[in-house]
This record gives structure tokens, sequence and C-alpha cells, in this order.
């Protein structure tokens, strides 16, 4: 069995403060610190990015049901149709497909 190495090597680096800004934006969508995204990045080349893309995915589906929401309106509109009753109803589904999303 291989005995574990602890990391008792320490460095320090400087950044500008937006280079920090940047790289604290970075950690807090990633969910680590600024260690771990430092470690990831040594060692690997690359940061664990997984969780932060199917977020994203997340968000980009939930704007286009909305984005389809507002075309639908818009073609009504186009139309000339009325729509007391039906813009009411798509914009409550909008708002429910957000919050079902947005809190859960």
């Amino acid at each position: 069995m291989q005995k574990k190495e602890t990391r008792s090597v320490k460095k320090s680096f400087r950044f500008t403060p937006s280079e920090w800004n940047r790289i604290e934006k970075k950690c807090a969508l990633l969910k680590i610190t600024p260690t771990q995204y430092f470690q990831q990045l040594a060692v690997s080349g690359k940061t664990a990015t997984n969780d932060c893309l199917k977020e994203k995915q997340r968000y980009l589906a939930q704007i286009a049901n909305v984005s389809s929401g507002i075309n639908l309106i818009a073609r009504k509109l186009s139309d000339g149709s009325r729509l007391d009753f039906w813009v009411l109803n798509i914009l409550l589904k909008i708002e429910q497909k957000l919050d079902d999303e947005w809190l859960s």
C-alpha cells in the first residue's frame, strides 16, 4: 500500500484585483475553494466543470421555454387575436416553470 502524501509545500502567487475577481467568480460557479481550483488546474490542467455545465444547460433550457412562450404571445399579437385570458395563461405557465426550476 502506498503512503499518502500530505501537502506540505506552500507557494504564493500575486494577482491583480480584476484577475482575483475572475478567479473567485469561477470558484463560486464551480463550488470549490481557490486552493482546490489551483490544485486541480496544476495537477490535471483542467477543473471539474461538470456540475457547472449541467446547471448552465438547465438555465438555457428554461430560457428557451420562456422564449417560446414570448414567441407565441408575439404571434398572437401579430394575428390581431385578443390575448386577455390566453396571455395570462401562458405567462402563468412560464412563471410556474421558472418557479419549479429555480426554487427546487
